[in-house]
């Protein structure tokens, strides 16, 4: 083997064990997601990563230490803080509102990270004007947790020559009565991550309430266009396992800064388009214009 040829394979050699690691995935549960996701992160990695094991809690790093913790969850993040580890977390499947508390509750966390489950602003609001080429006025319903969203989406809503009017709910009582008066200003509602408005018991009076003011509702799940919103634009367990598995891949267990997802997909309820009589762009053409559109960040 020449010289050359021998330095360069020093070189590749010398690089995958660099990066190469071993991963505890600690999940929320043992729900269908939450396997999509698992399955996703270990066929997306590359560079000697590994996932050592699999579990709904933090072994003690005696037991078997790892090189990095992803957690898939709000509740598997909080599992891995109060355990109190050294060892860098990267956690998924969870809004930024969830990570962002999560770290305010832990007393010494280690380099923390995540890839959220919110869709940036700047892409939603670019969704809106996609959908609705006239449309001014977009209504947002917030509570504490997402409450720092509004000057993001203000913002994001500005550049697309639209009006954001927000409304902000303490408790389930004031919901409706707070979604009533939001919805007598605005022609649309933008639903975001938040336990509190959007819960299983509140999804059905609220979506109820839109439909009497003939106001379409833009979700954030595929079961929420299911449920009754015109469009939801979300990502996957399994695209958020992609991206996952790729920076890991690239950066190891030293993390970058928290990001949105990069990868995302885009349902649009026809049978509610059809009871709002709106006729709407194709979903795969839509998609691709936002893909092409520059609103990543």
């Amino acid at each position: 083997m020449s010289r050359p040829a021998l330095l360069l394979l020093l070189f590749f050699l010398f690089h995958a064990k660099a990066w190469a690691g071993e991963i505890a995935l600690i999940l929320a549960d043992d729900s269908a997601p939450y396997r999509e996701f698992a399955s996703s992160l270990q066929k997306n990695l590359q560079a000697g990563w590994k996932i050592a094991y699999t579990d709904n809690n933090l072994r003690p790093a005696d037991r078997q230490p790892v090189d990095l913790i992803v957690t898939a969850g709000s509740g598997a993040l909080r599992t891995a803080l109060a355990a109190n580890p050294k060892t860098p977390i990267l956690a998924t499947l969870l809004p930024e509102y969830s990570y962002q508390a999560a770290l305010v509750e832990a007393r010494a966390p280690p380099p923390v990270s995540a890839i959220y489950l919110d869709q940036p602003a700047k892409r939603q609001a670019r969704l809106l004007r996609l959908l609705f080429p006239e449309m001014r006025r977009v209504g947002l319903l917030v509570s504490d947790q997402s409450a720092p969203q509004i000057a993001s989406f203000r913002s994001a809503l500005t550049l697309q020559r639209m009006q954001l009017h927000s409304e902000q709910a303490s408790n389930e009582q004031q919901i409706l009565p707070t979604l009533e008066n939001l919805l007598a200003r605005s022609e649309v509602l933008l639903a975001v991550p938040d336990a509190l408005i959007y819960s299983r018991s509140s999804i059905r009076p609220l979506l109820i309430t839109a439909y009497r003011f003939q106001r379409p509702v833009i979700g954030f799940s595929a079961s929420l266009a299911k449920a009754g919103a015109l469009a939801a634009l979300y990502s996957t367990p399994a695209q958020i396992g992609r991206q996952a598995g790729a920076l890991i891949s690239v950066h190891g267990n030293r993390l970058p800064p928290p990001r949105p997802p990069s990868e995302y997909s885009l349902t649009i309820n026809q049978s509610v388009a059809d009871a709002f009589g709106l006729r709407l762009p194709d979903e795969t053409d839509l998609l691709q214009k936002l893909l092409t559109s520059g609103t990543e960040e």
